[in-house]
């Protein structure tokens, strides 16, 4: 299970949510996506923006279990992070966990795709199909090898904005998508087999944490 959170992540990082985007933008299109677009594997193409009301992510006790997070990490502890160190820390963490499960994408059509992945230290290809709306790539989860890893996980597609210049591909989940995908929280953890305590400490900090987001996009370019 923990594996198969790991490469969801990692699918989502696809993002693993940027350039701003007009939503009167048809200059991207399917034919511009056919072909392998590589990550490199380096922090430098993580695009991360990140915006939050107030200095700090308090945790609400209980969210996380003692000693899972490292007292000598500066600005971080089990009652909450400092806003900075989330700018500074988080994309070279998400590239170091990234760039181990994700390889890259291929459009082989305009409608087919595959994610390249490793998975048990083995080269994965997770095939799906895909749908272009302007700005917004809406990749299907409906594939066997998306159903697969998500289980009972109630997800139908995952929508990541994209821009393509200089021969360079940036795909990311906006703000508004994420928010979308916090409020479906409590409903991914009926599915799961934490304690009732535990999922309602988690919908606890959830709610806050979008409350006071300003600003997160996450994902990451790739060039081919």
């Amino acid at each position: 299970m923990k594996n198969k959170l790991i490469y969801l992540i990692s699918v989502l990082f696809v993002a693993v949510a940027c350039f701003s985007c007009s939503d009167d933008d048809d200059n991207n299109n399917n034919k511009d996506l056919i072909g392998t677009w590589n990550y490199s594997g380096k922090a430098a193409d993580i695009h991360f923006e990140f915006d939050y009301n107030g200095d700090e992510i308090s945790f609400p006790e209980g969210l996380i279990p003692s000693g899972v997070i490292p007292e000598e990490i500066p600005g971080v502890s089990e009652t909450g992070i400092d806003v900075t160190m989330i700018k500074v820390a988080l994309p070279m963490l998400a590239n170091k966990y990234m760039s181990q499960y994700f390889q890259g994408i291929k459009f082989t059509s305009e409608t087919e795709m595959e994610i390249l992945m490793t998975m048990n230290d083995q080269p994965a290809t997770l095939k799906t199909t895909y749908t272009i709306q302007k700005d917004i790539i809406k990749v299907s989860t409906q594939s066997d090898g998306f159903k697969e890893l998500l289980g009972t996980i109630p997800v139908t597609s995952i929508d990541l904005n994209y821009k393509i210049a200089n021969n360079e591909l940036t795909v990311y989940l906006n703000t508004s998508y994420v928010k979308t995908l916090l409020a479906a929280v409590p409903a991914i953890l009926k599915v799961t087999d934490l304690p009732a305590e535990q999922q309602t400490i988690i919908e606890d900090f959830v709610e806050s944490f979008s409350k006071n987001l300003k600003t997160l996009e996450f994902g990451a370019k790739l060039t081919k």
